[in-house]
């Protein structure tokens, strides 16, 4: 009786491991990127992985600053980062402070306006001096000149800048990050939205960087929102979380014309089946994005330390595919 109830466990343990060992190479070789291989266009190896970065946001920089990307991110235990790489100059970071010292809060997106850089750091959007950041040494800090606070959000977890206006969008996803119940919006077939993407008018000589910090319209967007491009006649969001594939969701761009409500007093439009024009599935941990000249950039997070050994694919470079969604690819 000893050696037959041996026998069942020996068994049962072997069907375990084989059965975990199909999943983990039905998990790890199982996935089919070749749209997206095909499409997507190396453009610049991310910096810091190897110090435990964790990428967040991505935007471009002028072409005379001698760097093409801007980027957020944070290591825990240390101060949150902006880093500037591609181009001709070598890579570099700075820090953040305040009058309270270091900013070591989640950094997420970022976005540059005509003289200043913006991050979303907690409920805010901070800014710096592009000309004080491109001064400094590398690994040097930069006093942030000002913020706000956006209302109604619980954390800003990406920015955007584009035809005078700065956009700020938050994350949701159940359970671990909540919206406000007034930003779940029904949409066509039952579809329900949950985030908020809020426009300001830009203001170069203003106290945080915008003319109010009432927004001049609101974006209904839909769950896991980690980055939103938007250009003329179009806007791109990036979703993803964990371990699961992204996506990249395409919409034309609703603003300019009969809004479809009112979000607490302000004019509300939503991106939605309506005006959805295409998806294209992507690997995991994508995060922000931005529109330029007719290509989307995207900056991943999956080869940060804290991921890069349960992914599926690892990706540790700034990729571009075109802006164009006709279901060509």
């Amino acid at each position: 009786m000893k050696h037959k109830r041996r026998f069942i466990f020996l068994t049962v343990v072997l069907v375990l491991f084989a059965a975990l060992a199909v999943f983990l190479a039905v998990w790890f070789f199982g996935a089919d990127y070749s749209a997206f291989d095909a499409a997507a266009q190396k453009e610049a190896e991310i910096p810091g992985l190897s110090s435990g970065l964790s990428p967040q946001g991505l935007c471009p920089m002028p072409q005379e600053s001698g760097y093409r990307f801007a980027m957020s991110g944070y290591i825990k235990g240390e101060p949150s980062r902006v880093y500037f790489f591609g181009g001709e100059k070598e890579p570099k970071y700075v820090t953040l402070k305040d009058e309270k010292g270091d900013i070591s809060t989640h950094f997420g997106g970022i976005t540059r306006t005509e003289s200043h850089l913006v991050v979303a750091s907690g409920k805010k959007l901070i800014r710096f001096s592009l000309a004080d950041a491109l001064a400094a040494e590398d690994g040097g800090a930069v006093t942030v000149k000002d913020g706000f606070e956006v209302e109604g959000f619980r954390s800003v977890a990406y920015c955007y800048y584009y035809g005078g206006m700065l956009y700020a969008g938050e994350f949701y996803r159940p359970g671990n990050y909540e919206t406000d119940q007034s930003h779940h919006i029904a949409v066509a077939d039952g579809e329900t939205n949950y985030g908020v993407v809020y426009a300001y008018e830009a203001d170069e000589s203003a106290e945080g960087g915008v003319k109010s910090i009432t927004p001049v319209f609101a974006l209904s967007v839909r769950e896991q929102v980690q980055g939103i491009a938007v250009w003329e006649g179009g806007i791109a969001l990036s979703t993803s979380y964990g371990l699961p594939d992204s996506t990249l969701w395409f919409y034309q761009n609703p603003v300019g014309g009969e809004p479809q409500g009112t979000l607490n007093g302000v004019p509300l439009y939503i991106l939605g089946k309506d005006n959805l024009t295409a998806t294209f599935e992507m690997p995991c941990m994508s995060e922000e994005i931005f529109e330029e000249e007719g290509r989307i950039y995207i900056l991943f997070e999956s080869k940060s330390n804290q991921y890069k050994q349960f992914v599926r694919r690892q990706i540790g470079e700034v990729l571009s595919l075109s802006a164009r969604r006709d279901g060509n690819g």
